[in-house]
C-alpha cells in the first residue's frame, strides 16, 4: 500500500512512518521558499541571526590514488568537506589526525582560507582505486593502525565523520554525524558527544545495520527512537537520497545529472554541503538535501573543490529518475581476459545499484524482463555481428575508451550516449534505465528556478 495520497483515499502510513510522523507531536511544516539563484556552492543569503556563522569538520585527512581516471590527492573525508564548504561558510576549521603537518601538503586546504588543526596520529593513510567504483585498498591495513587519542570539537554547528586511526568527542548545538561505515556503527552519543539537535547521514546498508533491520523505515525509526535524532538523510546512489524529519513526511530528493560521474568522496561533499545548510543556514532538511545533491552534481562534473562557476554546468541541473531501474542488455565480446573482468565488473557495479542486468556474452541466458536501456562496451569489438542483436528503440550507453567505430556509433536509438569513463557509463545506464514505478515517498520539489546554475 502506497503511502502517496490518491484521489478518494486517505494517505497510508505504515507504523515506522507513523512512529516517525508523531516523534515530537507537530505536524509538517510547510517547505521554506526564496532561494537565492545561482551557483549551489554560492550561498543564499543567511536567515536572520544566522550570518557569519562558521563550521567544524571533524574527518580523516588521506590519500586518496585511483589509476582510472588518475587521481592523487589528499582529502579523505575531512578535508574534502572542509574544501567543498570552505566558499560557504565565514570560517571553516577541519580537525583531523596529522602525524607530521609541517611535510605534510596541507597548502591546498590553507590556500582555501581553512583553519587547520592537527593532533598526532597515525602515519599517513592512503586508499587506491583501480576505478572510482572499485573497493579500495587501504595502506597500511587497518588492523595494524594504532587508534590516536579522541578529538574533542565543540562549536555551534559540527561535522562529525567516522575515523580509522581514532575519533571525534563533539559538543554542539547542531551536529551533523556520518558513521563512513556499516560494520557495527557507533551511535553519536556513545563516545560522549552532545548536540541538541543531530542529524545522520549514511548510505541504505549503513541504515539498516544501525537501525537493525533490512527495511529502511523501520531503521530510521528505530534510530530516532534510540539515538534521539531530529533528521536521518539515506544517501541511495544514483536514486537520490530519502530524507526523514521528525514531525514530516520523508521526502524522496533527486540525484542530478551530470556529463561525467566521478564518484570517490562524493558523500564527503553532500555531508559538507547539507551540514552547512541544515546546520548554519537552518534550512529544512529537505531543502538541504536538495542542494547537497546538487552539489555533488557539480562536483562531479570537475572533480573541483570548490568548484568554480567556469566548471559548473551552465544549464539548470536535471533530475536524475528515482524509481527503481529497469533491466540493463549488457553487450560485448568475452574474447580475452581483459574484455572479459570489464563485462563482469559493469554487471557486478550495476547489480550494486540495483538493476539487473542480461548478459548474453557471459553465457547469462535467464530471463531478463523488459529491456529498459542497453549498455554496450566497444572493448574487442570488430564488427555489429560481434554484439548480437538487441533493441534500438531504448536508451543506448556505449563505453568507448578508445576510438569508436563509426558502424557503433551510428548504432542505438536517439539520444544515445557514449563516453570514455566506466563509472559514467555505469550511472549513465542506471538513470537510462530508470521506470516511473510508484514509489511510497514524497517527492521533493524545489521552488522553480531556485537553484539555476
Amino acid at each position: 500500500m502506497h503511502l502517496l495520497s490518491t484521489p478518494g483515499r486517505k494517505r497510508y502510513r505504515s507504523p515506522a512512518m507513523q512512529r516517525i510522523w508523531n516523534a515530537d507531536g507537530r505536524k509538517p511544516t510547510s517547505e521554506r521558499q526564496g532561494i537565492a539563484e545561482g551557483n549551489v556552492f554560492a550561498d543564499p543569503v543567511p536567515e536572520a541571526g544566522h550570518a557569519g556563522s562558521t563550521m567544524d569538520i571533524a574527518g580523516g585527512l588521506y590519500r586518496e590514488l585511483c589509476d582510472l581516471p588518475h587521481w592523487n590527492a589528499l582529502f579523505g573525508s575531512g578535508g574534502r568537506a572542509a574544501a567543498a564548504s570552505s566558499s560557504l561558510s565565514e570560517q571553516t576549521t577541519l580537525h583531523t589526525y596529522c602525524q607530521n603537518p609541517a611535510t605534510a601538503g596541507l597548502e591546498h586546504l590553507e590556500k582555501l582560507g581553512i583553519v587547520i588543526r592537527t593532533h598526532s596520529g597515525a602515519p599517513e593513510i592512503a586508499f587506491a582505486y583501480f576505478h572510482p567504483l572499485s573497493s579500495p585498498h587501504m595502506q597500511p591495513s587497518r588492523e595494524t593502525i594504532r587508534r590516536g587519542p579522541p578529538i574533542h570539537v565543540a562549536g555551534e554547528v559540527v561535522l562529525r565523520f567516522g575515523f580509522v586511526e581514532g575519533e571525534a568527542v563533539v559538543e554542539a548545538e547542531r551536529a551533523i554525524y556520518d558513521p563512513q561505515t556499516r560494520h557495527e556503527p557507533e551511535p553519536f552519543a556513545y563516545n560522549g558527544s552532545r548536540a541538541k539537535r543531530l542529524a545522520v547521514v549514511l548510505n541504505e546498508l549503513e541504515v539498516q545495520a544501525a537501525g537493525r533491520s533490512p527495511e529502511t523505515a523501520d531503521a530510521v525509526a528505530t534510530l530516532m527512537d534510540e539515538q534521539n535524532v531530529a533528521v536521518v538523510v539515506v544517501k541511495r546512489g544514483a536514486r537520490g537520497a530519502l530524507v526523514f524529519e521528525r514531525g514530516a513526511s520523508p521526502a524522496l530528493v533527486p540525484a542530478y545529472r551530470s556529463d561525467r560521474v566521478f564518484k570517490i568522496g562524493t558523500g564527503d561533499v553532500f555531508s559538507s554541503i547539507f551540514a552547512h545548510h541544515w546546520g548554519e543556514r537552518r534550512a529544512s532538511a529537505r531543502e538541504a538535501a536538495d542542494l547537497a545533491s546538487r552539489a555533488v552534481a557539480t562536483y562531479c562534473n570537475s572533480r573541483e573543490l570548490p568548484p568554480s562557476r567556469a566548471s559548473a554546468p551552465t544549464v539548470t541541473l536535471q533530475p536524475a529518475p528515482t524509481a527503481s531501474p529497469g533491466s540493463v542488455l549488457l553487450l560485448g565480446k568475452a574474447a580475452s581476459l581483459g574484455s572479459r573482468w570489464l563485462m563482469e565488473e559493469a554487471r557486478f557495479r550495476l547489480n550494486e545499484l540495483g538493476v539487473e542486468v542480461h548478459a548474453p556474452g557471459l553465457d547469462d541466458a535467464g530471463p531478463c524482463g523488459r529491456v529498459a536501456a542497453v549498455l554496450i562496451l566497444s572493448d574487442g569489438l570488430h564488427e555489429p555481428a560481434d554484439m548480437g542483436s538487441y533493441p534500438a528503440t531504448v536508451p543506448t550507453v556505449i563505453l568507448c575508451e578508445d576510438h569508436a567505430p563509426e558502424w557503433l556509433t551510428s548504432m542505438g536509438a536517439d539520444g544515445t550516449r557514449i563516453t570514455d569513463d566506466f563509472t559514467s557509463a555505469v550511472y549513465f545506464s542506471a538513470w537510462a534505465a530508470a521506470s516511473p514505478l510508484p514509489t511510497p515517498f514524497e517527492r521533493y520539489n524545489p521552488p522553480s528556478g531556485a537553484y539555476a546554475l
